[in-house]
Order: C-alpha cells, then sequence, then structure tokens
C-alpha cells in the first residue's frame, strides 16, 4: 500500500509538471494536489528536486524494463531485436509516459541536480551496454569488432525517430515496428559494409570509462548493502525481543546478504523480497528507516542487474 501511495503521489507530481513547469511548480502546490501536508511532504521525499529523481527513476525504470526483460518466444535472436526496438517506440510515444517523456525534453533534467544528472548518465551508460551485447547477440562475431560505433549509429537513429515521433503529428501513421524492422535493415547493411581489416573508430580503450561505469556502479551499490544490512544487524542486537525473534531475523538478513553478494549467480528477485518482505512484515519501529533505505538500493541493484 505505501509503494502504491509514492506511485500515486510521483504520478500526480509528474503531471503538475507538464503542465505547468517544473520550476513554476511550487511544493504548496504539489501538496494541494496530493491533498497532504508539507509535513507529510517530506516525510516521502527530502525536497522538490529529490521528487524530480524520483518521478525520472520511475519511469525510467517502467521504459526500460518494458524491452529490456521482454521475454524470447521461439523467435530468432533478430526477430527478438526487432521486438525489444518496438517496444522502445511503443513505450516513449505510449499515453503512460508520452507527458513524461515531453516533460524530461522541456525542462532539461541533467540541469536541475546533480543526482538526476548522474542518474541520466548512467542509464544513458546502461543503455549503450545492453546494445552492445544484443548487437554481439543478433551478428556474432560479425560486429563484435565494431560493435560500439554500430551501436551509437543504432541509438542515434532509434532517438531521431522518437523526437520525430514526439513532435510531429505526422508521424503518428508510421508504426512502430515498422520503423523498428526499417532499423533492423539498416543495421544489417551497416555490418555488412564493413571492410576486411577495417578499424573502427570507436576502439574499447577509448570508451573503457563508459563501459566499465555499471560495473564500478555495482560494485558500490554492493558495498552500500553490506553497511545497511551491518547497521540493521547492529541495530536488532540493541533491541529487547524474544530470543526466537531475534534469531529469525538475524537469518533472514545473512540469508539477503548471502543472495546479494553471490558473485556466482545474479540474486533471485523472489528470494530477496521474499526476505524483505519478512522483515516488514516484522514491524519493529527502529528497523524502519534502515530498512527503507535498504530496500530501495536492494532495488536498483536487482533492477540494473537484469
Amino acid at each position: 500500500m505505501a509503494n502504491e501511495r509514492r506511485t500515486q503521489f510521483i504520478e500526480t507530481a509528474m503531471k503538475l509538471f507538464a503542465e505547468k513547469g517544473y520550476h513554476s511548480t511550487s511544493i504548496q502546490d504539489i501538496v494541494e494536489a496530493w491533498g497532504i501536508s508539507k509535513g507529510a511532504f517530506y516525510h516521502h521525499f527530502s525536497s522538490k528536486e529529490d521528487l524530480m529523481l524520483s518521478i525520472v527513476k520511475h519511469h525510467f525504470e517502467m521504459l526500460h524494463s518494458a524491452f529490456m526483460n521482454v521475454k524470447q518466444e521461439n523467435e530468432s535472436e533478430k526477430e527478438m531485436l526487432v521486438k525489444q526496438i518496438t517496444l522502445q517506440f511503443e513505450g516513449m510515444h505510449s499515453h503512460k509516459h508520452k507527458e513524461f517523456v515531453q516533460m524530461m525534453m522541456a525542462e532539461q533534467l541533467p540541469k536541475i541536480s546533480h543526482d538526476i544528472h548522474q542518474y541520466l548518465f548512467k542509464q544513458r551508460v546502461r543503455i549503450f551496454n545492453w546494445y552492445c551485447q544484443r548487437l554481439i547477440e543478433v551478428y556474432g562475431e560479425k560486429v563484435e569488432h565494431y560493435v560500439f560505433d554500430v551501436v551509437t549509429m543504432l541509438i542515434g537513429m532509434i532517438r531521431e525517430y522518437i523526437f520525430y515521433i514526439l513532435f510531429n503529428p505526422n508521424m503518428l501513421q508510421l508504426r512502430s515496428e515498422e520503423i523498428a524492422r526499417f532499423i533492423v535493415r539498416r543495421l544489417d547493411a551497416i555490418v555488412d559494409s564493413f571492410e576486411p581489416h577495417e578499424s573502427p573508430l570507436l576502439k574499447k580503450e577509448m570508451i573503457c570509462y563508459f563501459t566499465e561505469i555499471e560495473e564500478r556502479e555495482r560494485r558500490e551499490r554492493k558495498k552500500q548493502i553490506v553497511a545497511h544490512i551491518a547497521r540493521l544487524k547492529e541495530t536488532l542486537s540493541s533491541i529487547s525481543l524474544d530470543k526466537k525473534t531475534h534469531h529469525q531475523l538475524h537469518s533472514a538478513l545473512d540469508t539477503l546478504e548471502a543472495e546479494l553478494t553471490n558473485e556466482q549467480s545474479a540474486p533471485r528477485e523472489y528470494v530477496v523480497k521474499g526476505i524483505l518482505l519478512y522483515i516488514e512484515s516484522q514491524k519493529i519501529q527502529p528497523l524502519s528507516n534502515d530498512l527503507a533505505s535498504l530496500t530501495e538500493i536492494v532495488h536498483e541493484y536487482i533492477t540494473n542487474d537484469r
């Protein structure tokens, strides 16, 4: 219920920002639309900038999840790529996200706060790395040597067509799948066009900072997770609870830490969510703030690890 309420707050605020503009919308405007006090606002968000960051994260996670995590159903890798690009276009001009995307383009979001700038940069890197992996899965060795250049061209094509769809009503007659297939045919031609021994423009050593940023971010999040779990254990040890509850909660935290720090496999989302829900269900007030922070970091960690 708390997550549903937070989502409602985020969507209502996003509509306000889309209608009035971010800088013209006051916190008073927001709390009146939400039907809560200013004090309650600061219980959920530390500032208007923090609220905007939450809006950006909410929509980007939904947009990316829609095409990055789509299941393969007896399709070739190339057909799967067509579907993923199609879903990317559909997400960008769907009713659910259209206002957000238009607001994002109008508001110059990176200038609102350093945190938003950093988040958007990391998402750009995430998309770049994901497409590098996908194109190697689709085209194999033919593209591997030139993958950074081809992905740069692919993302450029996608962004330009998205721009035209959003701001040119005449483009609405084009179907998302039609654009996606057109782009993939251009990719086929680009991959086939490389001459033997032709050197790529973008080499690994030139952009290693960008290609490795996700791994650095992942390591940092893992450190934060371990630190939060350690704090929860420390707080738990200082609370007067019956022996059985103490033991069960400590075991749950140990299991959660093992699941999230396992280097051999990705964390199982259903296990992680189950443990967090179990701890939350105990309703132990001294744990609530650290548990909420841990839940947020874990969510980002799992989302970016898919």
